[in-house]
């Protein structure tokens, strides 16, 4: 199809709080008090007083010193607190320094004069004026403090106190004194003491000059009337929620490593070694994490490059298709105007659906129709599944109830093709996209607006045109040209739709009806638009360009994120698609007559599959829940279903007679089952 229409981390789910240890070994109840100085390190398992003699001999090339502390977390992170007091003993290594777990205590136990005072040293207050002590509902003084010894008795703390923590390099000490003030501020204001929370704000907060913006958001705050109020207003879940744990693990990524090493480190290396084996592995096709026993590398048996099955209900170029989100159909469509739906379980033909051939232009009984017209070139299912919108060239759109196959919906109010569609989450809204000028870009409904019985068919029923600029009813043929729509997709929250344009230009709209479905963004691109697609998180932007081009771009800025080399394209349609496991993925179509398959992080070209020689591969689909099955249309009026080695070897269901599926010789390393061959 000619796209002018001219003759057509596994991050662990401990609490990210404890910074690699449920309590570090330590015993919150003491909360500063004489013996809580060690905090279950300074000794750490030295209680008689003997100390190991430590190795420092490198472990296989590493610091034995860091490989120990690491250990030592790990091992208090997988709760085994008795292994790791004797790990220490015997190493005579220990985890923190105690002024680190003295400052990981102020803050579990909201001592925010003291955790600023061990994070930044004796002249925690000079530096920004601010600091005048506030109560909070806490006893606010560690032992060395009451002891009369002043900040010297602190000495104790490794030389600590005087200077404060060892920060990370770049580290920002103003932001860290404001999300600890922000922290005892909210607080207070949970607590209903608004003339401390007041002091705070004005004392602590407001000399520190941050962001002028948020001190504002903060003291309106003060008018929250109750305190469950304050934490949906402030997006906090209070004391007793995890607010003190994230902010301590939010800190602790700006304390040097030398001191605190980071939470969960071991696991962090662990997952970077698999995430590391995972984009080295070619075919590597699942969401499981590979062993850390062995090296990972997947068989290319495993991955689906054979042909399984072939569909042939087509009489003509089949141009696009998609699967249902429960995976459990395939839609088909092409240019001989006929849509198709499948069952995936044994492939079986469900419907066959001749809407667009009712239309005058379809039928050719106007001046301008002709049977080419009749062409769909877009399918979409809702999704709920429960609905299918097909766009013609024939300058209709049509919707079906997948399960009766009735028509429920239908608008012919365009003036050109319609090329594209894509539902919001609600499966009853969805966005039509047209060649054409007069209605390049609308929303609509399925909900009828009369009162009518649920069982009519909603006609034209638009709710919102993004024409720019909009339609003057009261010009007759003087209308100035607004965009020309190629492709649309939104995201999966329903939140954000893009469209590209026959100009070449990607348009980022918001969906938000508060926010008046505004433009976001506009950027200029180089060559034609065929195909844009969201990611299933919707931080990326799948674009198909002439001269071969598959971009993945930032869905907020338009940069580019990553490039996919290899196909090719010059003068039709071609669309791409994220798939497999994780969308770990992506997938195009070629006009060599081959699918393109690449790594979505790197863009390593996986395979390059000859399809459907000698024509065009148009469209390309995985399916949803099954990542080993994915699905190309071609102009060789085929589909093919793509499956691994091992599945297109499992002997295929078949009866002989009464329209069921027929196993056909030939594909590569596959068996081909043909529907309604011509």
């Amino acid at each position: 199809m000619r796209p002018d229409n001219s003759n057509e981390h596994n991050r662990s789910q401990q609490r990210p709080s404890t910074n690699g240890s449920s309590h570090n070994g330590s015993s919150p109840q003491t909360n500063g008090s004489v013996k809580s100085e060690t905090n279950g390190y300074h000794t750490n398992g030295h209680s008689e007083g003997a100390v190991a003699v430590r190795n420092k001999e490198p472990f296989f090339g590493h610091d034995r010193e860091e490989v120990t502390r690491i250990l030592l977390q790990s091992l208090s992170d997988l709760g085994y607190q008795g292994a790791a007091q004797q790990l220490s003993k015997e190493s005579g290594y220990e985890l923190e320094i105690p002024s680190v777990a003295a400052f990981r205590n102020a803050v579990l136990n909201g001592e925010w004069e003291e955790a600023e005072s061990l994070l930044f040293g004796n002249s925690a207050e000079e530096l920004d004026g601010g600091g005048v002590p506030v109560g909070n509902g806490h006893s606010n003084s560690l032992s060395w403090r009451k002891s009369g010894e002043g900040r010297n008795s602190f000495g104790s703390q490794n030389g600590y106190a005087r200077n404060g923590l060892p920060l990370a390099e770049g580290a920002d000490t103003t932001y860290l004194k404001f999300v600890l003030r922000q922290q005892k501020y909210l607080e207070l204001l949970e607590q209903r003491d608004l003339n401390a929370a007041l002091t705070v704000l004005r004392t602590q907060l407001t000399p520190l000059k941050g962001d002028v913006g948020r001190l504002h958001f903060l003291s309106s705050l003060v008018m929250c009337p109750t305190e469950s109020d304050l934490r949906t207003q402030a997006d906090w879940d209070g004391v007793e929620g995890q607010s003190r744990h994230l902010l301590l693990s939010d800190i602790s990524r700006s304390i040097s490593p030398s001191v605190m090493i980071p939470e969960h480190r071991l696991a962090t290396l662990l997952s970077s070694v698999q995430e590391e084996q995972i984009l080295n592995c070619r075919y590597h096709n699942t969401t499981l994490q590979p062993s850390l026993y062995t090296d990972h590398e997947c068989p290319a048996d495993d991955f689906p490059l054979n042909t399984l099955l072939e569909l042939r209900n087509h009489s003509d170029e089949v141009w696009f298709l998609e699967f249902s989100h429960d995976g459990s159909m395939l839609a088909t469509a092409g240019k001989d105007g006929l849509v198709c739906v499948y069952d995936t379980t044994r492939w079986r033909l469900k419907h066959e659906f001749r809407e667009h051939e009712r239309s005058p232009l379809a039928s050719g009984s106007s001046s301008a129709g002709a049977p080419e017209n009749r062409g769909v070139c877009y399918v979409a299912f809702s999704p709920d599944d429960q609905y299918l919108i097909s766009c013609s060239q024939n300058n209709e759109f049509v919707v079906v109830n997948v399960k009766s196959g009735q028509r429920v919906a239908t608008a012919d109010h365009f003036d050109y093709p319609v090329t594209t569609a894509a539902w919001l989450p609600d499966s009853e809204t969805f966005v039509v996209g047209a060649q054409g000028s007069r209605r390049p870009l609308g929303l609509y409904s399925l909900r009828s607006p009369s009162s009518s019985s649920g069982s009519s068919i909603v006609r034209n029923n638009e709710i919102h045109s993004w024409r720019d600029p909009p339609w003057d009813h009261s010009l007759k043929d003087q209308q100035p040209n607004s965009f020309r729509i190629t492709d649309c997709s939104v995201n999966t929250a329903g939140t954000r739709m893009v469209a590209t344009t026959i100009d070449n230009r990607i348009m980022l709209y918001s969906l938000e009806p508060a926010a008046r479905y505004c433009k976001l963004a506009d950027w200029a691109m180089e060559d034609k638009l065929t195909s844009i697609n969201f990611s299933a998180d919707g931080d990326l932007l799948l674009v198909n360009m002439n001269e071969g081009r598959v971009l993945a771009l930032d869905s907020e800025t338009g940069e580019l994120v990553c490039r996919y080399d290899g196909a090719s394209q010059k003068e039709f349609v071609i669309r791409s698609n994220f798939g497999g496991a994780g969308q770990s993925f992506v997938i195009s179509g070629s006009e060599d007559s081959r699918v393109y398959i690449w790594r979505r992080q790197t863009g390593a070209q996986v395979a390059a599959l000859d399809a459907h020689h000698p024509g065009t591969v148009n469209a390309v689909a995985w399916q949803p829940t099954n990542a080993g099955i994915f699905a190309s249309a071609g102009d060789d009026r085929r589909v093919r279903i793509w499956a691994s080695a091992t599945a297109s070897r499992r002997p295929q269901s078949a009866e002989a007679s009464g329209g069921a599926p027929r196993p056909l010789s030939g594909g590569e390393g596959g068996r081909y089952l043909s529907f309604g061959a011509r």
